[in-house]
């Protein structure tokens, strides 16, 4: 009797999971297996904002009037948190600027110069308990800094800690160790206290990297964090303190070939190597302007000369790629090119000049037509205009941010 009610049972479950492929592909995640990101550039369409995003866009203008303001021109990231938005620049200021959530300008973290308590590069921020935490720092080192912008401390390093994340859960921190100077490990985690100390992900010495910047290869989605590499097609998932591969990327016959890529890169100078770069690369992953959480992968791609956006339900297990501009159906402001920034948890977005906001504006009104455009901004597309008539004059940027499903 208890090997017929267990055959019941596996009947029962086999019937309630098979009902779709919705439910099949719940399953699978479930099951806690791989999930495979297939690109395949034939299916390539025309695509919307809403299909991936919340029926609301929100529009920042950050205002910052300084003699040294060269916002439009850097901003490497921008980072939201609790009430504040920081902005980090590596070229212009050397510097991190704090604004509020409505994009007034409050303070800014800068410590270039030589010595203790100096920098002279850094490459990526990230706030833990509402300490800044400078990464990529030359020389070799960790830095805190406190909201207001004051130095708290420092920790020097023996090799470059190009990136990191916190997990909140274990109290851990995770640090991408400079893979040309690491030779064992790539990933150092610490505890809360810096003194357990793990090494993962083994460094493979044929792996290529390229000339690409780390700061992003993180993910941090609150309860789970992702990592990944260019030009390595896994990404892994970290949870409780454990690394494991989750998602793996599938190019087929779109895929560049990292041999030859590596080949050109030592071989082409100048303008030879940018026409390569621009025109005659097939599909690699480079972890920059991408993002993941429960219900999306999405990554900016270049086939060649073609740029494509592409989006990976998590649920469905379908991939969507975008012939490169997404349309802003939301609401009929401006369609971005790319998702660029990771802004913090499901926000993301792009920036764009006040000047250049206020001409969509214009192209818009002469789209519509004057008494078309009059119903356009007192309704479906107020916040739009109400942000680009403010920052018209401006060269500072508007963060247009999204909200993922």
């Amino acid at each position: 009797m208890k090997s017929l009610k267990l055959l019941s049972i596996s009947i029962l479950s086999f019937y309630f999971t098979s009902c779709s492929t919705d439910e099949k592909a719940r399953s699978k995640q479930l099951n806690d297996q791989l999930e495979v990101i297939k690109v395949d550039l034939s299916e390539a369409r025309e695509g919307k904002l809403s299909e991936f995003f919340e029926p609301s866009i929100e529009y920042i203008w950050l205002k910052d009037e300084s003699e040294e303001s060269q916002l439009n021109a850097g901003l490497h990231q921008i980072t939201f948190y609790k009430d504040k938005i920081l902005t980090l620049d590596i070229f212009g200021c050397k510097c991190i600027k704090i604004f509020n959530s409505s994009g007034n300008y409050l303070t800014k973290i800068r410590a270039y110069g030589e010595g203790p308590d100096k920098y002279l590069d850094f490459d990526k921020l990230m706030v833990v308990k509402d300490e800044v935490i400078l990464l990529g720092v030359h020389p070799p080192k960790l830095m805190w800094f406190d909201l207001e912008g004051n130095f708290i401390r420092e920790q020097k390093q023996e090799i470059h800690l190009l990136s990191g994340a916190y997990e909140e859960k274990t109290g851990r921190y995770y640090f991408l160790r400079s893979p040309f100077t690491a030779e064992d490990f790539m990933i150092l985690s610490l505890d809360s206290e810096f003194q357990d100390t793990v090494y993962s992900i083994p460094r493979n010495p044929d792996q290529y990297f390229g000339n690409f910047s780390s700061r992003d290869f993180f993910i941090d989605q609150g309860e789970l964090l992702y990592f990944s590499m260019t030009f390595h097609d896994t990404i892994y998932q970290i949870e409780g303190g454990k690394i494991k591969p989750r998602l793996v990327l599938d190019f087929g016959k779109y895929g560049q070939d990292v041999g030859e890529f590596k080949e050109k890169m030592e071989e082409l100078s100048g303008l030879e190597q940018m026409n390569y770069l621009n025109n005659k690369t097939k599909l690699h992953f480079v972890p920059n302007s991408w993002y993941l959480n429960k219900k999306y992968f999405y990554s900016l791609f270049r086939y060649e000369d073609k740029m494509y956006n592409v989006f990976f339900d998590r649920e469905t297990q379908q991939t969507s790629v975008i012939d490169w501009i997404i349309q802003d159906d939301i609401d009929g402001g401006y369609n971005p090119y790319s998702i660029l920034f990771h802004f913090g948890n499901d926000k993301v977005g792009v920036k764009i000049p006040g000047k250049t906001l206020y001409k969509e504006l214009q192209k818009k009104k002469a789209e519509l037509g004057q008494k078309a455009f009059e119903e356009f901004v007192k309704g479906k597309g107020k916040n739009f205009a109400q942000t680009a008539f403010a920052a018209k004059d401006s060269e500072n940027p508007v963060l247009i941010v999204y909200t993922s499903k």
